[in-house]
């Protein structure tokens, strides 16, 4: 996008504008507005107003974007807010920005960009917003010409189930942004919408479908987490496909995920969580199940694991959590191949939280020896296998020398690391497991040729003081991704040009 659509006559006097904000503070707007008191065609001095505190700044007039003018009959004497960017007279990043804040600023989080939809997380419950209403109002960008646009995540859903309805072509969604932009959420309504339409406007039942969405709190438990930024950040991405017959029900679905954050399991930054299950569990154990997992008649489950990261109860904010322990043994119990699997999950976790509490005596090069044998004997117990078995596993290392194996005894610092990677193996294998378990309940029926739509939901890109592999292969795997989404807008721009005869050949994108 060009940095100013200035005409070549420059500005006027009494022109509003914007200019770049050099303030480095991020709380600041990344643009100023003001008004134009002198200009000469090469510097412009512009009267800031809002952030600006009225102060007059000399600026390059190749600096300055024109800003949208205010018109009292349209909008009685408000600011006009296009619902789609593409709208705006003046074009620009200052003047996208602004009318998207100006839509936010009304509960209007959803604008369209041409056919894309952009939204801000309005961090509150909105009335009607998801409501059946809005779902039967929802259109495709293309059919609203003739009257106001009406931008919403359902017109993403509206569009791809019609385009696939009517040219039997596959469909992707793609939905990306920052962490705590509100993906997760973004992608919990799309799938609602097109689960409702697939089921003729919910006139039908649907028992696959409905398994579809009961999956969706089983998923956000066992893979999202609070970070700094999003009390319920998604630290696995995800590709979902809901398949559908030439008619338009759904017919089976398929998930496929990656990268699963799996250093968080043994260590989080000041400030995060582990995976809410963890806590979800420990938290709503019944008393038969405390006495089964061997926890102490009247301890804090929360606070007695240390890869819970906490020091009291009282510091898990619950309210933000997707679902209870009740809710999520009530998930697990309508998906019909995870039903008679909760006792062997709930098994593992306890599993993978007792081994956050094994320690050993001495340090650094000294031989590992478990420090307390009831720790280890409780991990034994809960995975069905032999105490001694299992502390000489994380203990010694088998080594061969010429044609014997010898046992060499393993450094604290080795069995922390061998103890580690257990617990991450321990918990990941059991994620894979349970995706392995859904996709089975939701394998495809029948023999009609099917279809399929694809929602992309992949963890949002974050910056740490201290970064792992595996964000910096999160952060990677965002910006290839919005690469990738970048390069189709152009592409698809492109050829409209094409279409209404426009010379596009200096047009490259890099």
């Amino acid at each position: 996008m060009a940095s100013s659509l200035l005409s070549s006559e420059g500005v006027a006097e009494g022109q509003r504008v914007w200019i770049k904000n050099k303030s480095s503070d991020p709380r600041e707007p990344p643009f100023l507005a003001g008004t134009v008191v002198e200009a000469d065609g090469t510097t412009a001095k512009i009267a800031l107003d809002n952030w600006g505190s009225g102060e007059t700044v000399a600026v390059s007039e190749s600096e300055l974007d024109v800003a949208n003018a205010v018109s009292a009959e349209l909008s009685g004497g408000e600011e006009r807010a296009e619902p789609d960017n593409c709208d705006l007279l003046q074009l620009s990043e200052a003047t996208l920005l602004h009318n998207t804040l100006l839509r936010y600023r009304r509960d209007e989080i959803y604008t369209f960009t041409g056919p894309i939809v952009t939204s801000l997380n309005p961090c509150k419950p909105i009335d009607g917003l998801y409501s059946t209403e809005r779902m039967k109002a929802a259109k495709p960008r293309e059919e609203d010409e003739l009257g106001a646009p009406n931008p919403h995540i359902y017109s993403v859903g509206a569009n791809a189930y019609k385009t696939l309805c009517e040219t039997g072509r596959n469909q992707s969604i793609v939905v990306t942004g920052i962490s705590g932009a509100g993906k997760t959420e973004a992608n919990k309504y799309l799938l609602k919408y097109l689960v409702w339409r697939a089921s003729k406007e919910g006139t039908e039942s649907s028992p696959m479908a409905q398994t579809v969405l009961d999956s969706t709190p089983v998923f956000e438990a066992f893979g999202n987490a609070t970070t700094v930024m999003n009390p319920n950040s998604s630290r696995f991405g995800k590709f979902l496909t809901l398949q559908f017959s030439a008619s338009g029900r759904m017919q089976g679905a398929f998930m496929k995920t990656y990268l699963l954050e799996k250093s968080r399991i043994t260590s989080q930054l000041p400030g995060e969580q582990n995976y809410h299950v963890l806590y979800t569990v420990a938290k709503g154990l019944s008393s038969a199940q405390r006495t089964e997992f061997g926890l102490p008649k009247g301890s804090d489950a929360v606070e007695s694991f240390k890869l819970l990261n906490l020091k009291k109860a009282g510091d898990v904010k619950w309210a933000d959590f997707p679902c209870d322990f009740k809710e999520l043994t009530e998930a697990f119990a309508v998906i019909p191949s995870l039903n008679d699997k909760q006792a062997s999950c709930w098994r593992v976790i306890m599993a993978v939280l007792y081994l956050g509490n094994l320690s050993f005596t001495g340090q650094g090069e000294d031989d590992a020896k478990v420090k307390d044998p009831a720790v280890v004997a409780a991990v034994a117990r809960l995975l069905s296998c032999e105490t001694a078995q299992l502390e000489k596993a994380i203990c010694t290392q088998n080594m061969k020398a010429g044609l014997d194996w010898i046992s060499k005894p393993n450094t604290v610092a080795y069995a922390s690391d061998v103890k580690n990677a257990l617990t991450k193996a321990l918990y990941s294998r059991l994620f894979d497991y349970i995706v392995e378990m859904v996709n089975v309940s939701l394998e495809k029926s029948g023999d009609e040729m099917r279809y399929f739509i694809g929602a992309v939901d992949i963890f949002g890109f974050e910056c740490f003081p201290t970064n792992s592999l595996e964000q910096l292969c999160i952060n990677f795997a965002n910006e290839r991704m919005q690469h990738m989404f970048t390069e189709a807008v152009f592409e698809s721009v492109i050829a409209e040009y094409q279409k209404e005869g426009i010379d596009v050949a200096d047009i490259t994108f890099e």
